[in-house]
């Protein structure tokens, strides 16, 4: 007997990621470039697959769910890293 582990993937189609969002595919087609525009995730050059977790991020962003000092945010991560080496010294 083979033993499967259920694999969650992070790379998914562009279907999946119009229900992600709540609009059909054709819907997510039409507003692409737009969505795009306002910064979110492009899909992969090789799959075409979105990443899920990206996705996520940008949804969160947002709805204002994401704070400016949030150590996920490269932004802070980067003033941290600065601030950090000027009290350093």
């Amino acid at each position: 007997m083979t033993i499967r582990f259920v694999i969650e993937p992070r790379m998914v189609p562009p279907e999946k990621i119009a229900r992600r969002l709540g609009v059909s595919p054709a819907v997510f087609d039409a507003k692409r470039v737009e969505l795009e525009a306002a910064g979110f995730p492009k899909p992969d050059r090789v799959l075409g697959n979105y990443c899920l977790e990206a996705v996520d991020k940008w949804i969160d962003a947002q709805a204002g769910l994401t704070r400016a000092d949030d150590p996920s945010s490269a932004q802070a991560a980067m003033l941290a890293a600065v601030r950090g080496k000027a009290w350093a010294k």
